[in-house]
Parts: C-alpha cells; structure tokens; sequence
C-alpha cells in the first residue's frame, strides 16, 4: 500500500474545541513509523502534492496497538519544522512530543475525546530510552502529550531512572490534582505541569466528572509551584448550567493563580460537547483571563523570573500570545 499521512490541528487534541496551532502529533507519527518499519508499507509523511498517487491517507489515528508502536522517526516526520513549534509548551527551542500513555488514568470526564478508553502505559525504560534519543537529536525540552502522566510507582522509577542518569533534557506533561512528588519531578528534569482544572465550581466538577475537590486546587499548585515547577493551568468557560457568577468564581481563581505566581500561564476554551451547544453567553470569560494583564503583582512575578535570554523570549512570546491569540 502506498499510504500518505496529512497531519492538522485535530490529530492531536483531546477536546472538541481545536486549537490555531498545529502540535506535533506524537501518536500519529508513531502509527506512521509503524505502518513504515513494521508493516513494510510505502509511507509518506505530510506530502499533499502526492495525493493522487497513493492508495490510503491518514489524518487520525488508526489504532494500532499502542504498547506495539515503536519510537517516532523525528527526522522523517520533520519534527523540527517551525510549524511544530509555535505552542506554548516549549520555553526552549526544538522542541518536540513523546507519549508515555495511551488514554487518561482517570478517564472519565464529560468533555474529553479519550473518555472510557483503555489506559496503557509503557515500560519506563522504553521512555527513557526515547528521551536519550531525543536529546542526542538536539531537542532542548520535550513535552509528554500523555493525556494524564502515569503517577505511583511507574512516576517515581521513571524519576528516580532521570535522576540517575543526570537527565539535562527539559521536561513538560500532563497532570492531574494529586498529592504528586513534584520535588523528585523537578530533579528529574520537569519545568512545567499542565493542569486542566476546568472550573472553580465544586457543582460543575461533579457534573463533568473531573473527579477533582476545588478545595484541593490552590494547595496541590502551590506546592508545584514551590518545587520550582512552572504550572500551567486549563479553564472552559460556557457550561450550559453555568451562570455569570459561576464563570466569574472560575476566573477570579484563574487571576489569583497567576498574579501570587503560582501558576505561570493560562489558556481557556469554550465547553463543546458532543451532544448540544455551549452557553454562548459565557463565550467572553475565554477571553478574559488575559485580563489579569491588568495587574502589577502579575508582572512583577512575571519580570521576577527573567534569569537569562530563553527566560525574556519565552515571556515575549507568552505577550504576543495573549494580544494575538
């Protein structure tokens, strides 16, 4: 089979709202790799001018046993193209995705894609492998686009294997509220935590089942962020039950985050699900958060972390972010 793979902006996204970003799409480059190394087809990566001259083209993911895909090849799938690294997962430039997991250890909430899918993870070693190669390639940070980390004992080896080696490669992942070792993290090569915390609003949590207390918001990404880790929160704004008290509860949460420090960046999307309509009404909170502009104590832990050149490009781009979307 003469197979082409197009990638876009949903191949990598677990919400039903897509991002203006094209993110590397780590499984989909596995799966590519795959169908190239182990099941000999003839393969092309993102080469639409070749569209007439192939049998099959991928765009999504087919599913292939996950814990079977090999190592993505970065280099065929032009990992490194600028267009990959526009996200605001990367301080430092290349940067690049790995998956450690398959699906969400948790997966049970409304809104996401990966909901009730088999969670598989794979062995540490494979990932620290991955993460050596990826080093000798010349990546200066890596992201693991795992719906949620693998935490317990499959996070302290893979920390502890890190630790071990002296890991110089800059991490990022995917997190959940809970009572995580974020100190053993941050020796192992951790800058930033994605957290997706939805809402401030203990009723709207149960309804999507987030499986998260607001009570346990502030003290988990206080102690994440005293670790030394930079946090990113994730917020949705447009809940049909919602009103404008309930958005308003959730962006004052977002704004005390960020101007104490605790969370270094933030980005918010509008509720899609499946079977219905957002509240259209709640659509202006989205773009809200980037209100907290408006405060000194923000800027002053923003300027307060400038230490060197990576650390004033990084902030720029964060500003054109925010003014730009």
């Amino acid at each position: 089979m003469r197979i082409l793979y197009l990638p876009n902006s949903y191949c990598q996204q677990r919400q039903l709202e897509k991002p203006n970003f094209l993110a590397y799409p780590v499984r989909l480059a596995m799966e590519a790799t795959y169908e190239r190394d182990i099941l000999k087809n003839e393969v092309y990566w993102d080469k639409p001018e070749m569209m007439s001259d192939i049998t099959h083209w991928r765009s999504s993911i087919m599913g292939y046993n996950f814990l079977k895909l090999p190592h993505p090849d970065r280099v065929w799938t032009d990992a490194k193209n600028k267009k990959y690294q526009r996200n605001g997962n990367f301080k430092y430039h290349p940067g690049t995705y790995i998956q450690s997991a398959s699906g969400c250890w948790w997966g049970k909430c409304e809104f996401c894609v990966e909901k009730g899918q088999k969670y598989e993870v794979r062995p540490v070693e494979d990932v620290i492998q991955e993460i050596e190669e990826i080093k000798s390639q010349g990546y200066r940070e890596c992201f693991d686009d795992s719906a949620t980390f693998p935490v317990g004992n499959w996070s302290d080896s893979f920390c502890g294997g890190l630790i071990e080696r002296r890991n110089k490669l800059v991490l990022g992942c995917n997190m959940r509220i809970v009572n995580a070792d974020f100190l053993q993290m941050k020796a192992a090569g951790f800058r930033m935590l994605l957290f997706g915390l939805e809402s401030a609003n203990e009723k709207t949590l149960n309804r999507i089942n987030k499986g998260v207390k607001v009570e346990n918001i502030i003290p988990t990404i206080k102690k994440a962020s005293e670790a030394g880790i930079d946090v990113h929160t994730a917020w949705m704004f447009g809940y049909p039950w919602e009103t404008d008290r309930d958005s308003i509860r959730s962006l004052n949460l977002c704004h005390y985050l960020l101007r104490r420090g605790y969370s270094k960046t933030a980005q918010a999307s509008f509720y899609c699900p499946k079977d219905g309509e957002g509240n259209e009404t709640q659509r202006k909170y989205v773009r809200k958060i980037y209100e907290v502009a408006y405060s000194p104590q923000f800027w002053f832990n923003q300027i307060r972390d400038i230490k060197n050149k990576d650390d004033l490009k990084y902030l720029w781009r964060k500003i054109k972010a925010a003014i730009y979307g």
